[in-house]
């Protein structure tokens, strides 16, 4: 007797239909959730800057690199203008990017967009986390992916991007969809991500240098087809929009590097070595350049594991190149920090349970430890050494697992620890 085999059928069940609902009233009930709770949320001048020029050159045609829009989030960050040492909010994203703020400035209500904003922070941040697990191929069990996950969503620098409404979450999660996407061979979604990340160079410059040193050297046309299509795409509309955009973009971004604001590796030399700080600091950039070019000739045509592990270099290394940035935008370090854990774990299977576990504990406790019981007393001192330690402590937690990273094992004695 034949047996037939009846394909599935192409209309959804009552059940099918019972558990779309449940999950989109499950969804609603999270995103409003997370509103109501952002709305108690005090700073947020990362989005308040776009947010004003979005909504001022919409409904009242000012010139978003104008004066008028710094001045105006001041107002709504510090009631009052910025003092000394305090950020200005020059904004100095390219206008091709700033249509991306545009639903926001549809909310007349500042806090609620902001809150609206911040929502789509938070969902980002636990993407960000979830991709870069699945980045690292890293078969945890539940007892390291819970603590990794609750590490990567309430570390302090993540909380500071939440404050803050920072989209360096954002651009974090773009950054490793750019790692997935490559992975994979797909290589135009690879490139629209690349044209959408050209800003907080600050954060993702030497990762940008990197991703595209590989792919002109594997030839991957397809990239830079994605890449020119949708910068294409920004730049026609932003030319058509606003046509002489370039030079007030680029003397607000002038502006904005000349604000005496922020942390940056020369501060934290100076605090700790006041006569010779500045020397110092150029010594450890200019070696930690040279490092950089060694290692980004040898992930430039070297299998995935070598760029993979040059990619979290390049993010960790970036706040310690000098350039004045913010505690937020440390927040992308979670990439890295995923695979230094991993390798930690498999390469050292007898004791790697405890020791992946306690460096989370320390990760995690450090930085809020610092923050909430070191700076109200010692001041600079303490944010200096809050700000240093996380990308630090991930550079030298990747040149420690980096032999086990970029090569699989050799010898028996490594295939034996990972029994």
């Amino acid at each position: 007797m034949s047996v037939t085999f009846q394909p599935p059928s192409r209309s959804l069940t009552n059940r099918d239909i019972q558990f779309i609902a449940l999950a989109v009233v499950l969804l609603i009930s999270l995103a409003v959730g997370l509103v109501f709770i952002n709305l108690k949320l005090e700073h947020g001048g990362d989005f308040y800057v776009h947010w004003v020029a979005a909504r001022g050159f919409l409904f009242e045609k000012v010139d978003p690199y104008s004066g008028q829009v710094p001045a105006r989030v001041q107002q709504l960050v510090y009631a009052g203008g910025a003092q000394p040492g305090q950020e200005p909010f020059f904004l100095d994203t390219p206008f091709q990017l700033l249509p991306f703020y545009y639903p926001f400035a549809l909310f007349s209500d500042p806090a609620f967009a902001r809150a609206v904003f911040t929502m789509l922070l938070d969902l980002a941040l636990l993407a960000l986390a979830v991709l870069s697990l699945v980045l690292t191929e890293w078969k945890a069990p539940l007892i390291f992916t819970v603590p990794f996950l609750i590490l990567a969503v309430f570390n302090f620098y993540a909380w500071e991007a939440i404050q803050e409404a920072s989209p360096v979450l954002i651009l974090g999660l773009v950054y490793a969809g750019i790692l997935f996407a490559l992975r994979n061979d797909m290589d135009e979604v690879a490139g629209a991500l690349l044209a959408a990340s050209l800003y907080y160079w600050e954060v993702g410059g030497p990762f940008l240098v990197l991703v595209l040193l590989r792919v002109y050297a594997e030839k991957r046309s397809r990239v830079f087809a994605g890449f020119f299509m949708l910068s294409f795409i920004l730049f026609f509309i932003s030319f058509l929009s606003y046509p002489y955009w370039i030079i007030p973009f680029l003397r607000a971004a002038v502006n904005n590097l000349r604000a005496d604001f922020g942390l940056n590796l020369f501060k934290f030399f100076a605090q700790v070595w006041p006569a010779h700080g500045g020397t110092l600091a150029w010594v450890f950039i200019i070696s930690l350049i040279v490092a950089l070019g060694y290692e980004w000739s040898l992930a430039r045509t070297g299998d995935e594991r070598r760029f993979y592990w040059t990619a979290g270099l390049s993010l960790a290394a970036a706040p310690l190149l000098g350039f004045r940035t913010e505690m937020e935008h440390l927040a992308v370090l979670i990439i890295p920090l995923a695979l230094m854990l991993s390798i930690v774990h498999d390469r050292w299977n007898r004791h790697g349970n405890l020791l992946t576990l306690l460096l989370m504990l320390i990760m995690f406790i450090v930085p809020w430890s610092l923050s909430l019981f070191a700076v109200g007393r010692l001041g600079a001192w303490a944010e200096e050494i809050t700000y240093i330690f996380l990308p630090l402590t991930t550079v030298v937690g990747l040149y420690w697992i980096r032999w086990w990273a970029i090569r699989p094992p050799r010898t028996w004695k490594d295939l034996a620890n990972q029994l």
